[in-house]
């Protein structure tokens, strides 16, 4: 099978997950792609840009699959307006994948779109590419039944005839495709042993990761005189949350790694070195990071909300979960004085995700 996979946003987890996808199918999946950057201009743009790249191929395709940062609506009004009718891009099936989508996701409090209600629009794009997609497929099922359930108040708010009837239909034609990960590596990994606990942070410095939670536990654990080190990685942004900041200062020479990883060889070394992860996003529709560290042997302390609770088998691993900013401290106070070194168990949980694994399921459901 021949499958166009069109790529608006090709860089870091996406940029991970198609070339996962192209690296480990069997059928043959070529890609269009754009630059991981600009995302409001891709959700605007991507669609032109893309029919005229596919008018323009000499060859042919079985499947379009895109992701959630293209409009599939204004897509295939496109490749029907400007090529031609018969031609194989109007004929064949167009998937859309949601890695995530603007309605649910929390924007920033300083984006100015959120004061001019502009922030709407981008919901309206992924509501769009919902209707106009053969198949919608979600990361997570949390993330699909997230959006699935907030459709209804999204549509709402607009003035009328809103077609909340559609969206049976959207869920008659949605599916859950798991994230595919390059887990050997991580599995792989020796661990570093640790005379004290080393707690790290592995994700976007991003206010929707929620750093504020995880160094405010951690500076009151500061403060009560309990002994570990911190590895501060993930990648920056020009506007990254100040907390970041300030534990530098507050935790000192506890910090002994500060800033994103220059290689996936150093970040492998950082994760090897790390025994305690505490994650604290308020939003996360999968959550690559915390699956690669927790694979990579790290002691995960995750909230139980958002698509965490789909990672590890319940009641059994239990214990790695909170549901509050007291019981977050509690756990990485615990895990401190334990030193958890024997993750064979937990790491050997999330083995599900690799591609070795993913990939009969995702190349049976794009073979259908």
């Amino acid at each position: 099978m021949k499958i166009l996979l069109l790529e608006s946003f090709y860089g870091v987890s996406h940029k991970q997950w198609v070339d996962g996808f192209v690296a480990n199918s069997t059928h043959k999946v070529d890609l269009l792609t754009m630059p991981g950057r600009h995302w409001k201009w891709r959700m605007e743009h991507s669609a032109i840009h893309f029919s005229n790249e596919i008018i323009g191929l000499d060859q042919t395709y079985d499947l379009i699959l895109c992701t959630s940062f293209t409009n599939i609506a204004t897509l295939r009004g496109l490749l029907i307006a400007k090529g031609e009718s018969k031609a194989w891009y109007n004929q064949v099936a167009v998937n859309v994948f949601f890695h995530e989508n603007q309605i649910t996701y929390p924007w920033s409090e300083n984006d100015p779109d959120i004061l001019l209600k502009r922030d709407n629009h981008y919901g309206w794009i992924n509501y769009l590419s919902c209707l106009a997609a053969d198949r919608v497929i979600f990361n997570s099922a949390y993330h699909r039944d997230d959006l699935m359930g907030i459709l209804p108040d999204f549509l709402e708010q607009f003035p009328d005839e809103t077609p909340r009837e559609e969206i049976e239909k959207i869920r008659a034609k949605s599916y859950v495709l798991s994230i595919g990960v390059n887990m050997k590596p991580l599995l792989a990994l020796e661990r570093i042993k640790n005379d004290i606990p080393v707690i790290i942070w592995n994700h976007r410095w991003e206010y929707d990761k929620n750093p504020k939670d995880f160094f405010e536990a951690l500076f009151q654990l500061n403060k009560e005189g309990m002994k570990f080190k911190v590895i501060v990685a993930g990648e920056k942004y020009k506007r990254s949350p100040k907390v970041f900041e300030e534990a530098k200062v507050i935790l000192g020479d506890k910090i002994i790694h500060y800033g994103y990883a220059k290689s996936r060889i150093e970040y492998l070394r950082l994760l090897a070195k790390a025994d305690i992860m505490p994650v604290t996003s308020n939003q996360d529709f999968f959550g690559i990071s915390a699956v690669e560290g927790i694979a990579s042997g790290c002691y995960p302390i995750l909230p139980n909300r958002l698509a965490f609770p789909e990672h590890l088998d319940r009641p059994k691993f239990d214990d790695c979960y909170f549901s509050s900013t007291k019981e977050l401290v509690n756990k990485i106070r615990a895990a401190i004085n334990l030193h958890p070194s024997d993750t064979e168990t937990i790491r050997a949980q999330v083995s599900k995700y690799d591609w070795s694994n993913q990939i009969k399921v995702y190349d049976d459901f794009f073979r259908v």
